[in-house]
C-alpha cells in the first residue's frame, strides 16, 4: 500500500472509505461507509494507458466534493480493485492488457493527488472476498464474479485458493466450447466469450440483434421474445454450468456465490443456471447455488474494505 504523508488513523463507525471498481467498461467510484452501505456513487467510460489513473482521481473529488464538510472529514482512505496482474505491496499494476498497462504505480500518484492513503487489489479478489464474507464465510464455496468478464476464487477450508503464481481462477478462460466464439486471450469458446457481458453484447450484435441492446439487462429482458436475445443468454448459462461443473469435479466446492453485474439478472440468471447444472452433471454433484446480495457493487464493497483495513482497526471513538 502507498500511502501519502500523513498520519495513520482508526476506523470508527463514522468513517468512510473511498471505493475504485477498475472494469472493462467503466471506472466505478463510491463513498462508503463501514458498515458497507454505499452513500454516494458516480462512473465514467475505462479509458486505457494513465488516463485511467486520472479517471480514478477525478471521480474522487467528485465524490468528495458531493460530501457535506462533516462527511467530508471522515474520508480515511482509498480502496482501487484494479484488473490484470497487481502487486498489491507497491500498489502497482504489473500488467493490464485491456488498459495497455505496464509496471505502472497505481497507489503512489493517487495518494500524492488525493492526500490519502491508497490500497490496490486485484479486481476479482475484491469483488470474491466481499462477495464470500457478505455470505458467512463458508469454508467451501466457488466465488464467481460475473461482468464484463469472468472470474473466480475457490475457497478451501476458509481459505483461498490462489496457485503458485497468485492467478488462480481464471474460470473465463477455462474452454468448453473448441468451436464457440473468439476470445480476448486469443482462444475459442472460453467461459467468458459466452458468458461475459463483453462477449453476450458482441456475439448478439454479430448475430444481426437489435442495435439497441447495449447491456446484458437489456439483453434478458428481450429474451422473451427476442429468439437471437434467448439464444445468446442460453449459451451463456450452458458455458457457466459448464464451467461451474469442471471446477465441481476438481474441487467439490460446497456451494457456488454469484456476484458482478450479470448477477443482478437474478432469477433469470439463477433457475436455468441450476437447471443446465443438473441435466449436463453426469456424475458430478452440483452443490447449492447462491446470488449474493450484493451483486454488482461487489467490487465496490471489497475495495471500500481493503482501504478500510488498511487504516487500522475500528475503534469505539465516535461509535454510537
Amino acid at each position: 500500500m502507498s500511502q501519502a504523508p500523513q498520519s495513520r488513523r482508526r476506523a470508527t463507525d463514522r468513517t468512510l472509505a473511498l471505493a475504485f471498481d477498475v472494469g472493462g467498461t467503466s471506472v466505478r467510484g463510491a463513498v462508503v461507509g463501514v458498515d458497507d452501505v454505499v452513500m454516494a456513487e458516480s462512473r465514467v467510460a475505462t479509458r486505457t494507458g494513465p488516463a485511467v489513473l486520472d479517471d480514478i482521481a477525478q471521480l474522487a473529488e467528485r465524490l468528495l466534493a458531493g460530501l457535506g464538510p462533516a462527511d467530508r472529514v471522515e474520508v480515511a482512505g482509498v480502496g482501487v480493485a484494479f484488473p490484470g496482474l497487481v502487486d498489491t505491496e507497491s500498489g502497482t499494476s504489473l500488467k493490464a492488457v485491456n488498459l495497455g498497462l505496464v509496471d505502472t504505480p497505481v497507489a503512489a500518484p493517487l495518494a500524492e493527488r488525493l492526500g490519502l492513503p491508497v490500497a490496490v487489489s486485484h479486481d476479482t479478489a475484491a469483488a470474491a472476498g466481499a462477495i464470500w464474507a457478505d455470505a458467512g464465510s463458508p469454508a467451501s464455496a466457488l466465488v464467481a464474479v460475473l461482468g464484463t468478464g469472468v472470474a473466480a476464487v475457490t475457497y478451501v477450508e476458509g481459505r483461498p485458493i490462489v496457485g503458485s503464481s497468485g492467478q488462480a481462477g481464471e474460470l473465463g478462460h477455462l474452454v468448453v466450447d473448441p468451436t464457440g466464439p473468439l476470445c480476448s486471450c486469443g482462444l475459442r469458446g472460453c467461459v467468458e466469450a459466452r458468458a461475459g457481458a463483453r462477449g453476450m453484447l458482441e456475439t448478439y450484435a454479430a448475430l444481426g440483434g437489435d442495435t439497441a441492446v447495449t447491456g446484458v439487462a437489456q439483453l434478458v429482458a428481450r429474451a422473451g421474445q427476442d429468439r437471437l436475445a434467448a439464444q445468446v443468454w442460453s449459451e451463456a448459462i450452458t458455458a457457466l454450468a459448464d464451467g461451474f461443473l469442471a471446477v465441481g469435479a476438481l474441487l467439490a466446492p460446497g456451494e457456488i456465490l454469484l456476484g458482478g453485474g450479470v448477477a443482478d439478472a437474478g432469477s433469470d440468471l439463477l433457475d436455468p443456471l441450476q437447471a443446465r447444472m443438473r441435466e449436463r452433471a453426469g456424475v458430478t454433484a452440483v452443490p447449492p447455488v447462491r446470488l449474493s446480495a450484493l451483486g454488482g457493487r461487489a467490487g465496490l464493497v471489497g475495495a471500500a474494505r481493503l482501504a478500510l483495513a488498511s487504516i487500522g482497526p475500528r475503534s469505539e471513538e465516535g461509535s454510537g
